[in-house]
């Protein structure tokens, strides 16, 4: 796996496993900002304005939603700069963001409409984490003389960490059941020639966006700097390893399914075809993931 600028020296270990843990913990409870002031900031947590009811199709309804939360420079096709009120550092950061993903799914028989907007934060350490909001969107009540019905939130998850340097991974738009719409995450940790790589599902479980489960979807070494000199010394040590994803329908649990994880490619002394499959737990609100799917490097 290529990658670009500089590489983070630094161990990767100490920190990796805290920002999986971060990742399946989820938001609280959002919190109103004044209502006074335009809800623009990255953190605001601002109950949304139903969108006005001029607009009739889905393109200008989303527009009118993404103006009403972050501001008139948001657009559809390209990113926007902006400035964010960082309450952790207590200063203003630049910002920028950008619709990353977005579909219309059928929930229950009604049209739901999954949004996600990538933010990437410009002065950012190399370790720190993008962030990205993600929006479950239905239509609501038309006003009054009008046809029009304006997007309203039917639940959210904002200010998910992901990537380093700023910059978030990516958004893809997956089904984890019939009644489970769910957002994969895709991005990963780079430094000392190492590459790990994660996937996170964050689904919408009734009224709720909840993190289901992140594991591996990529591991290598392939540039590990103690091999530069001489690779052969490490071929004992090499790894690079795809995990792949089904997921079966036919095996539901609360309305998951199944999902059979496959891993390929060379490890350290073979290759490897490795088989997972994992169910949804109810009562852990998730999918319990073997160490083998969190590793990063070759299996004991």
């Amino acid at each position: 796996m290529t990658t670009t600028g500089n590489v983070d020296r630094r161990a990767p270990r100490p920190w990796l496993g805290a920002a999986l843990t971060v990742l399946l913990a989820g938001c609280g409870d959002a919190t109103p900002a004044d209502p006074g002031k335009p809800a623009r900031r990255l953190d605001s947590h601002a109950a949304a304005t139903p969108a006005p009811a001029e607009p009739v199709d889905d393109d200008q309804r989303l527009l009118a939603f993404l103006h009403d939360r972050y501001g008139p420079k948001a657009t559809l096709d390209t990113a926007w700069k902006d400035q964010w009120d960082d309450p952790d550092q207590d200063a203003t950061r630049p910002v920028e963001r950008r619709l990353c993903a977005r579909q219309t799914v059928a929930v229950t028989g009604q049209p739901h409409h999954l949004v996600a907007v990538c933010q990437t934060l410009e002065d950012a350490a190399s370790v720190e984490p993008g962030r990205i909001d993600l929006y479950v969107l239905r239509d609501g009540e038309a006003a009054p003389g009008t046809a029009s019905r304006p997007l309203v939130r039917v639940a959210e998850h904002l200010l998910m960490y992901s990537g380093m340097r700023g910059m978030p991974g990516t958004v893809a738009i997956d089904t984890l059941g019939p009644e489970r719409p769910a957002f994969r995450i895709t991005d990963g940790w780079y430094g000392q020639g190492y590459s790990l790589v994660s996937r996170t599902y964050v689904a919408l479980h009734d009224t709720r966006l909840t993190p289901v489960a992140s594991f591996r979807d990529h591991i290598d070494n392939d540039s590990a700097y103690d091999c530069d000199e001489d690779p052969t010394a490490c071929g004992n040590r090499l790894f690079n390893i795809d995990f792949s994803v089904t997921a079966d329908m036919q095996a539901l649990q609360d309305g998951y399914a199944a999902l059979d994880v496959r891993g390929q490619g060379p490890e350290c002394t073979g290759p490897t075809d490795e088989h997972y499959r994992l169910v949804y737990d109810p009562a852990k609100g998730a999918y319990p993931i073997p160490d083998a799917l969190l590793r990063e490097h070759c299996r004991e």
